[in-house]
């Protein structure tokens, strides 16, 4: 107990601490509908604090409030993200982005929006199961 105490003394918080109290909190969840979707929401808005530019850490908070707070409160985090950090242009994020904004979108029925987002996500990507999958929730009668 006094090395967890050491660990989360104020000073000393970091990267990893975060990211190890995330990952418990997934770990330890006996099933994904109990997991701490809140905590983790606010663990990512911590980790986003230490490290504001981290584009995957800025798309993982906004899927962690998806699940606690909504996909429309999700949708709208996207898009300020969006605005504040080019997250939808990014190399590094822009496939990701559209995968999450379409997944999102088709949650609050707006499935001519999310057809547009996972043919984006898609041809972003070179995996073909990838690929595949979302095409099939692009048109999830073509099957």
């Amino acid at each position: 107990m006094e090395l967890a105490q050491k660990a989360w003394s104020p000073a000393d918080i970091g990267t990893y601490q975060i990211q190890a109290a995330i990952a418990a909190l997934h770990g330890s969840s006996p099933s994904f509908e109990q997991t701490d979707w809140e905590q983790i929401a606010a663990l990512y808005f911590a980790l986003e604090y230490i490290q504001p530019s981290s584009g995957p850490v800025l798309l993982s908070r906004v899927v962690a409030v998806a699940h606690a707070f909504g996909a429309d409160q999700a949708l709208e985090l996207l898009e300020r993200l969006d605005q504040e950090h080019q997250l939808l242009q990014n190399p590094l994020t822009r496939q990701r982005g559209h995968a999450i904004r379409a997944h999102l979108q088709e949650r609050v029925g707006r499935i001519v929006d999310a057809r547009v987002d996972y043919l984006a996500a898609a041809e972003l990507t070179k995996n073909d199961f990838e690929i595949k999958y979302l095409v099939d929730r692009a048109d999830p009668n073509a099957a």
